[in-house]
């Protein structure tokens, strides 16, 4: 498997088995949204529990985007070493606490069973994955300095030309192998959440967002039915058929 497949099909292949996996698990999901709804308090207890879990995945998360959204701001927030230091510090620190909160989940996940055995297989890929990202991150920290700068001129650039259907390869296939690393493992957690317990609460947030949605829709259309009503010509022409 050559770094051009790995950079240049594998991130729509993981984007399209992700959609298909979703839409497959929604229409599943059918008329057992109440069984859903526990699946996903089970998820989120297992996989998602503890604040410093969850807040650590957040904030970085939250960088990493900053980093692809706003590379400006971030490349002149590191243009004082002050500012930088303290940039890649927060980050690191984020990351060990990530990854020590990732080993308690791991282990919680580990002695508890009871999902099929794709679930539970799923999940643990997932979670294995997820320690590639953070592991390799912590790691680029540690050798490769400066991530917040290299990536916001490399990675940004690369994200952009998938998003325009022509990836940029040599953009992160020259980098170091930690950082394709961590690239890597990004599109393969992508690939993997469909079959996970997560997968539940997903499905039970576009439910919801769906029904949301079509309230005012339904609102609009009785509307417009009585307006249609009381409007109608017809008790015009003949009055018998209004």
């Amino acid at each position: 498997m050559t770094a051009g497949f790995l950079f240049s099909s594998f991130p729509y292949i993981a984007l399209a088995v992700l959609i298909a996996g979703m839409l497959v698990r929604t229409m599943m999901a059918r008329g057992r949204m109440e069984t859903v709804a526990g699946e996903s308090r089970e998820a989120l207890e297992m996989l998602c529990s503890g604040k410093a879990w969850w807040a650590s995945l957040l904030v970085l998360l939250a960088l990493h985007l900053a980093g692809l959204v706003f590379p400006s701001v971030i490349l002149g927030w590191g243009g004082s070493t002050a500012r930088l230091y303290l940039l890649e510090g927060v980050a690191f620190v984020v990351g060990a606490v990530a990854l020590g909160s990732w080993a308690v989940v791991m282990w919680r996940n580990l002695k508890r069973s009871g999902g099929s055995t794709i679930t539970e297989v799923s999940d643990t890929i997932f979670l294995a994955l997820l320690l590639l990202g953070i592991l390799s991150g912590l790691l680029m920290a540690a050798v490769d300095r400066w991530g917040s700068i290299w990536g916001a001129i490399t990675l940004t650039p690369y994200t952009l030309s998938l998003l325009h259907g022509r990836a940029e390869t040599q953009l992160v296939t020259g980098m170091p192998f930690l950082v394709r690393l961590h690239v890597f493992s990004v599109f393969a957690v992508l690939a993997v959440l469909p079959g996970t317990r997560l997968a539940s609460v997903l499905v039970l947030g576009l439910h919801r967002s769906f029904a949301l949605l079509g309230r005012p829709l339904s609102a609009a259309g009785r509307l417009v039915d009585e307006w249609m009503q009381k409007h109608n010509p017809a008790g015009r022409i003949r009055p018998g058929e209004a």
